[in-house]
């Protein structure tokens, strides 16, 4: 392949919203990925939240199963895109990869930030 096909798939797909696909995809896993951080922190806060309605326990398990939940719906979104393409299946397990990665890696940095 040459350069100047390159540029034109590349200039086709962006014409087609490559670009807003790839960055509403990348903020809804982020999401996903912040509320599993808010929920694993609950669990090691051991706090009781909203007003003490709820203890930590409840609370953490609550956001990890809804952040579970939205993250497997996102990536399932994302394998389906996906599966129209040329080499889908390298694609789309870089695309699962690259979820537990992010997932697992901003999870660590909210537990840093929260780190007395």
């Amino acid at each position: 392949m040459t350069m100047r096909t390159l540029l034109s798939t590349f200039t086709r797909l962006l014409d087609r919203g490559l670009n807003k696909e790839v960055f509403d995809n990348l903020r809804n896993l982020l999401m996903c990925a912040l509320l599993l951080a808010a929920g694993t922190d609950a669990l090691r806060s051991g706090d009781s939240l909203f007003l003490g309605l709820f203890g930590s326990w409840l609370a953490g398990w609550g956001l990890i199963t809804l952040a579970g939940a939205l993250m497997l719906l996102n990536m399932c979104d994302g394998l389906r895109r996906l599966a129209s393409l040329r080499y889908h299946l390298s694609l789309q397990l870089l695309l699962c990869l690259l979820y537990v990665a992010m997932a697992l890696r901003v999870v660590e940095i909210v537990w840093n930030f929260r780190a007395p």
